[in-house]
């Protein structure tokens, strides 16, 4: 909507603007020959305000932006001011430089911001839009006057303008509504669409020609599902048809009709938002009495809200739907994602099962359906949610149940727990057969028990010291910060080198930002790694509105402070499902790693080759301690091969206590499966500790020995005490 546009919308009467003027405020600047300063009216104080930005005189400018937020104006009162004194396009220029001012940011944000509460409380006052609507059969310019409000309206107006075509006592009022109706186009679609099924036949005509003049493709499958219902006279049939033939419709499947929008919804489609940068958007129902009722909902849900509602319909057409019942699950998962602390759900809120319970009771074919879903929109929490349900339905004999494998694709996603929580369902599944990535599963197991509780990041700045600052706050954090670059190409095999990076810290311009993000999320070891953009203020709302769909970008502003940054950090990888893993956290993934590598040890599957695992193992075992370690020995108890044996013997030789007896009777467990491969230093050390030691202890020790199979030259020689 073009600021004429805007303007026009909201001109008040002259009574209006009088009243506005009427408050009088003192701003604290002195006339030249020392007089008490002034009082000024709101209107003149926005007035000076620009005056000063443009003429770069921060100090007056900061005086009079101050007086005019404290001057009792209310949002509306600004936007009027605004648009009465034709202010609109000098705001634009103006506050633009005056966003890099020092001293009057700030206050040109929250004018900002104010003024455009302002616009929208105006454009949505339903007192506004009601008088609006008796205006369109007035004189010429109260019909461009309140055409053009219900417009900037937008979906809000079309209650009161559909009530009209519905109600058709005015034809020309219904005439003029209708006009106004396809003007607002696409915002008018969802609520037309919402009473296309429950309002009359004449109604239902009119409706479908005002879908099919708007030509906006959401409406198809309302469309075509009101063709084919039973009880429609033929003439709205064919009413419904030529519209959907004029939007472009082919197919005959209302399923797929209703899927193919549902998809729209959960790729959040900006064209498919009315108010995207809003806090809340509507949801359309028709009741017979009241007409058209909106129900508000959190933004950040909406897309959801919306997928899981065309999923719903999609399966009343067709119960047997894979892709519908998989995109409601996915939608309903990613809607609990997305719930931000203190939103709540209208629509599904109150559900009587979890999220979760749809996710496991559809089973396993469709859990990777929807894993599929999360993988191709590199969505990292939604992938991991499908895979917390596989892990529980999952088993050999449904695991290879579809063509694609989603399962195998997330062994090598950029996320180094989906990459982990994959190989864990892969392993316990224990498969009778191989297939590809195979020999990537036990080493992935291994590294979780090494490095699961290590969190990977870098740094991409032009300078040094930002590259410093930056990774000394994520070294704040918990994290392993790799070698840091100036943009993407200096850091590019940095990345490629690590077995997983768990965040990226961008600091730059607009441009140098959205190279760095290009070339990550170009790179398949990166593509869906969450990245932090710091940028000055001045490039914030821009960035914003460009990565606004890109759920794994957040950009923040720099100079906020450490604890803001951490909180910031922590915010994304929550929203990622990846998050800076808590003691009991990692310890669960470590557990669930050693678990799985016992159970292939055990089992003896064939698939796997458990001795992968060895050299995380071995290193594990001297950076562990106490049960935890003997976890990790037991394990590689059950490894075949020379390494793993003397690693055993080494730790068990090093230890004391209760430790050193668990881990000799490891040794016992490794020799008798596996035969002596103990090295001869290792032995003699054992032969002088069997005489050095007693009691359990000796016990252990000599457990060892003897599985070990050396001879009994030294148990004879402590009888005869020689």
């Amino acid at each position: 909507m073009s600021p004429t546009n805007v303007i026009r919308i909201l001109t008040l009467s002259v009574a209006v603007v009088a009243a506005l003027a009427a408050p009088r405020v003192v701003v604290a600047q002195a006339d030249s020959d020392g007089a008490a300063p002034a009082a000024q009216s709101p209107a003149e104080l926005m007035k000076d305000f620009l005056h000063y930005v443009r003429i770069a005189k921060p100090d007056l400018a900061e005086a009079t932006g101050k007086a005019l937020l404290d001057s009792g104006a209310s949002d509306s009162d600004l936007a009027m001011i605004v648009i009465d004194n034709d202010l609109e396009e000098k705001l634009i220029g103006v506050l633009r430089r005056g966003r890099q001012m020092t001293g009057v940011s700030d206050l040109v944000s929250e004018i900002e911001r104010r003024v455009e509460n302002g616009r929208i409380a105006l454009a949505r006052d339903p007192g506004l839009i009601e008088q609006s609507i008796s205006m369109l059969t007035g004189s010429m310019r109260e019909k461009m006057l309140a055409e053009e409000r219900l417009v900037a309206a937008g979906e809000y107006a079309v209650p009161g303008l559909l009530a009209v075509v519905v109600e058709s006592r005015n034809p020309q009022l219904e005439v003029a509504a209708t006009k106004v109706i396809e003007r607002i186009k696409r915002q008018a679609v969802l609520p037309l669409c919402a009473a296309l099924m429950k309002v009359g036949p004449n109604p239902q005509r009119k409706i479908c020609n005002m879908l099919g003049e708007i030509g906006y493709p959401a409406a198809e499958p309302f469309l075509l599902e009101l063709s084919a219902a039973d009880g429609v006279d033929d003439s709205v049939k064919a009413a419904a048809m030529r519209a959907f033939t004029r939007l472009g419709g082919k197919s005959t499947s209302i399923s797929a009709q209703y899927i193919a929008l549902g998809q729209r919804f959960f790729d959040n489609q900006l064209s498919l938002i009315a108010w995207p940068s809003e806090p809340t958007n509507n949801i359309w129902n028709y009741d017979t009495y009241a007409g058209l009722l909106p129900t508000s909902i959190p933004t950040a849900i909406f897309g959801d809200v919306m997928a899981m509602e065309m999923a719903l319909k999609a399966l009343q057409f067709d119960p047997g739907s894979g892709p519908a019942l998989a995109l409601y699950v996915a939608a309903d998962l990613r809607r609990e994602n997305d719930l931000q602390p203190g939103m709540t759900d209208p629509i599904f809120g109150d559900g009587r099962y979890s999220p979760q319970f749809f996710a496991t009771a559809v089973g396993s074919a469709t859990a990777q359906d929807v894993l599929s879903i999360a993988i191709d929109r590199y969505d990292t929490a939604l992938v991991r949610d499908a895979l917390s349900a596989l892990s529980e339905t999952t088993g050999r004999s449904n695991i290879f149940g579809t063509s694609r494998l989603p399962l195998l694709e997330c062994l090598y996603f950029p996320d180094r727990r989906v990459q982990y929580d994959a190989a864990l369902v892969l392993a316990n599944a224990l498969p009778d057969r191989t297939f590809p990535g195979d020999e990537v599963v036990v080493p992935l197991l291994a590294s979780a028990v090494r490095d699961s509780d290590s969190m990977f990041g870098i740094v991409v700045a032009s300078n040094e010291e930002d590259r410093r600052t930056f990774g000394d706050d994520l070294k704040s954090m918990g994290f392993t910060v790799l070698d840091g670059g100036s943009d993407y190409d200096h850091v590019r095999n940095t990345v490629g080198g690590t077995a997983g990076l768990d965040l990226v810290v961008v600091r730059g311009g607009v441009q140098s930002v959205r190279d760095t993000i290009r070339g990550l999320r170009g790179d398949n070891l990166t593509a869906a790694v969450p990245v932090i953009a710091c940028v000055n203020a001045a490039d914030m709302i821009q960035l914003e509105n460009e990565y606004v769909n890109d759920r794994a970008t957040k950009i923040w502003q720099a100079g906020a402070g450490q604890a803001q940054f951490v909180a910031a950090v922590r915010n994304l990888l929550q929203l990622n499902g990846s998050g800076v893993l808590d003691e009991s956290s990692a310890l669960e993934y470590m557990l669930a790693a050693l678990d799985a590598l016992r159970g292939i040890a055990v089992s003896g599957n064939t698939t796997f080759d458990v001795a992968a695992a060895e050299p995380a193992l071995v290193e594990a075992l001297d950076a562990r301690e106490g049960q935890l370690r003997i976890l990790v020995a037991e394990v590689i108890s059950m490894l075949p091969g020379a390494k793993a044996q003397q690693a055993l013997l080494e730790a068990a030789i090093a230890s004391d206590g209760v430790d050193q007896i668990d881990l000799f009777d490891l040794v016992s467990a490794s020799a008798r499966r596996f035969g002596n491969n103990a090295t001869t230093r290792q032995v003699s050390a054992m032969r002088q500790m069997i005489a050095d030691s007693d009691g359990d202890t000796a016990d252990a020790i000599g457990r060892a020995y003897g599985a070990l199979n050396v001879g009994p030259e030294e148990a004879v020689r402590l009888l005869i005490g020689k």
